[in-house]
């Protein structure tokens, strides 16, 4: 379940309304639309901390692993990087996840993207700026 569902079930379970859940949060009633939505994550990690306390949980609960790569996304691209992201990420799920397409033929797209990436990254160390240790 994604960081989305995990809100809205919880505060659809608890019976609260959206502006009721957000106050108790410490957020505006759109900024938790859009966390709902699934088109926002929370930029600060204490934020994640203060509903995990609400909602009575760990807040490494409300992350899955694609949680935490788009947002890592969205906190350095923003609302453009996250969308392109999550396209990539459910395209790629669902090449993967079987259907129509052999083995061969998905590891032959594994390795173009493999590809794709280093040469990207050769690409921006080349020409992109220097990253600080």
């Amino acid at each position: 379940m994604a960081f989305a569902d995990r809100l809205k079930d919880f505060r659809e379970k608890e019976k609260l309304s959206q502006a009721d859940f957000a106050k108790m949060i410490g957020i505006s009633t759109r900024t938790l639309v859009h966390y709902e939505d699934g088109e926002r994550y929370p930029r600060d990690v204490e934020v994640y901390k203060k509903i995990a306390k609400v909602m009575n949980c760990d807040y490494n609960y409300l992350l899955e692993e694609s949680d935490e790569f788009l947002n890592r996304v969205y906190n350095v691209g923003g609302k453009r990087e996250l969308e392109k992201a999550r396209a990539l990420t459910e395209g790629l799920s669902s090449l993967f996840a079987g259907g129509e397409i052999s083995d061969e033929d998905k590891d032959a797209a594994f390795e173009a993207i493999t590809r794709a990436y280093w040469e990207a990254k050769r690409e921006n160390k080349k020409y992109g700026r220097k990253k600080k240790d």
